[in-house]
């Protein structure tokens, strides 16, 4: 199975460790007129995105796919130009982000097109299929983003363009939720016609509620445990509680780690005497702090492994994931 990625096909053999959300560089549409905001030459952001992929490469890590959407700050060529200088592998994505941070472009174009959804989706197959930015480079997946409000029309479009493009190429749909929606929105792509083992519901570990998370693996996806790290959304103690329960029932194979890292965010988002305290998260803090909180529950080495090699290649290779047995050894903290 060869996998788009900005150097060009890969074969999945060749992923190995993988993070399946993070971002080399991302900007909220806008960004560009905040001219009080401290600027980032090119030479500057290829820097900052080299030592962190150089941590990567530490770590043990092959691959990464950065599923920003178009109108976020995606960056073909600079994902093009750090995989070139590092041999890393760097996948990307096509799609639009969701209505609330969405640039009045895209609100304006959806409102009015009366076939915004089947426009929308011949661009993401374009995309996918013929590539984008001089040098033609292809996305390897659909990046879906919806809100908290099951009724939005905007979103709903998005919804529809990226099941469109999805059953049309092949290609998987990495999808942004707030926490909430996940097993609807499954429920509205599956209806489209989308395999359930070809979606990631994303940022699923933003609640803790674990019903809801079984409801998601249930319906035979993926679920993202993506945001370790960010505090302010949910502690990671909630997250390693809720991880290991889904460990612990046998649904490994459908679990996606990662941080939601921005190497580089564009502009400027919170005032200058608060960005001190704001520094920027290491992508191995999975492996260097989470990881050994679930091997005290009780979670080998090998099943930990196994969620950054082998969970991204069968998502990637459309292999159906399959319940296995608990965990065998299952130690509660004491």
């Amino acid at each position: 199975m060869m996998i788009n990625s900005a150097a060009g096909p890969l074969s999945a053999e060749k992923l190995g460790a993988t993070l399946m959300h993070e971002h080399l560089v991302a900007g909220f549409p806008g960004w560009e007129g905040d001219t009080r905001a401290p600027t980032v030459s090119r030479s500057e952001l290829l820097a900052i995105c080299l030592d962190r992929i150089q941590e990567l490469q530490d770590g043990g890590f092959s691959t990464l796919l950065d599923p920003c959407p178009s109108d976020l700050g995606r960056d073909p060529e600079l994902y093009a130009e750090v995989a070139a200088r590092t041999g890393f592998n760097i996948l990307f994505a096509t799609g639009l982000y969701h209505e609330k941070f969405a640039g009045a472009y895209w609100k304006l174009k959806l409102s009015i097109d009366p076939d915004a959804a089947s426009n929308l989706a011949g661009m993401y197959v374009e995309e996918l299929t013929e590539g984008v930015g001089p040098a033609r480079l292809k996305p390897a997946a659909i990046k879906l983003a919806i809100g908290e409000d099951p009724n939005s029309a905007f979103e709903n479009i998005l919804i529809e363009a990226a099941a469109r493009a999805s059953v049309a190429t092949g290609a998987p749909i990495i999808t942004h939720t707030e926490a909430v929606g996940g097993d609807l929105l499954l429920s509205k792509l599956t209806g489209f016609g989308v395999p359930a083992h070809k979606v990631i519901i994303g940022h699923s570990c933003g609640s803790g509620d674990k019903a809801y998370h079984r409801r998601i693996v249930d319906g035979g996806t993926y679920i993202g445990f993506d945001r370790f790290g960010i505090a302010s959304i949910q502690p990671d103690e909630v997250r390693v509680d809720c991880l290991h329960a889904l460990l612990k029932e046998g649904f490994a194979q459908q679990v996606m780690v990662s941080h939601d890292c921005v190497f580089c965010l564009r502009g400027r988002m919170m005032p200058a005497s608060m960005e001190a305290h704001a520094a920027p998260r290491s992508p191995l803090h999975f492996s260097r702090e989470v990881a050994p909180k679930l091997r005290e529950r009780g979670v080998s080495q090998e099943t930990i492994d196994s969620l950054l090699r082998d969970n991204p290649r069968r998502y990637f290779c459309e292999e159906v994931p399959q319940r296995q047995p608990g965990l065998a050894a299952s130690a509660q903290p004491a």
